[in-house]
C-alpha cells in the first residue's frame, strides 16, 4: 500500500524545524544582517556621496574669506551652472545644490566629490582644477550654506 506523503518524506530531502513562516537558518540570517545594519547606521554618520571618512577631516584653507566665496562665485558660474543652474536650483538630472544634503556636507566630502566627480551619474570629475579653485568653489557653497541657515 502506499503511503501518503506527510507521512514519508521524499528521498534526498531534509527535515527543517520551522518558526512560522522562517526557518532557523534563514531567521538568524535575517537577525544577523538587521543588527548589522543597525550597528553600522548607529556608529558611523553617513557620508556626502560616499566619501570616504578621511574626506570629512579636511579643512578649507579659504574657510570665512571674502575673497575664496567671491572667486568661487565666479567659477561657479564658469564650470558649473551649466548643469546646476545659476542659482543652484538644479537642472535636469543635476541636482540642486541648495538642498540638505549638500548643506549638511562637510567641506572635505564637497571638495572630494568636487574632484572625483562620479561619471555614470554625469557629475566630471573636475581635478584638472587647481587645488585652490576647488576650495574657493566648496566656499561659495558653503556660504550659501551659511546664509540659508541665517535666514532661518
Amino acid at each position: 500500500m502506499a503511503r501518503n506523503r506527510a507521512q514519508s518524506p521524499e528521498v534526498g530531502t531534509r527535515s527543517r524545524k520551522f518558526v512560522g513562516n522562517c526557518s532557523w537558518r534563514g531567521c538568524t540570517f535575517v537577525l544577523g544582517f538587521l543588527v548589522a545594519l543597525s550597528t553600522s547606521a548607529l556608529g558611523q554618520q553617513p557620508t556626502f556621496r560616499n566619501a570616504p571618512a578621511s574626506s570629512a577631516a579636511m579643512k578649507n584653507p579659504y574657510a570665512h574669506s571674502a575673497a575664496a566665496v567671491a572667486a568661487g562665485k565666479k567659477l561657479y558660474g564658469e564650470d558649473c551652472a551649466q548643469c546646476h543652474g545659476k542659482n543652484l536650483e538644479g537642472m535636469g538630472p543635476a541636482p540642486a545644490l541648495d538642498s540638505a544634503s549638500v548643506r549638511a556636507a562637510k567641506p572635505g566630502e564637497l571638495f572630494w566629490f568636487i574632484t572625483t566627480g562620479k561619471l555614470e551619474s554625469g557629475m566630471p570629475s573636475w581635478s584638472n582644477l587647481p587645488k585652490n579653485q576647488r576650495w574657493e568653489i566648496v566656499s561659495f557653497l558653503q556660504e550659501r550654506k551659511g546664509s540659508k541657515q541665517a535666514a532661518k
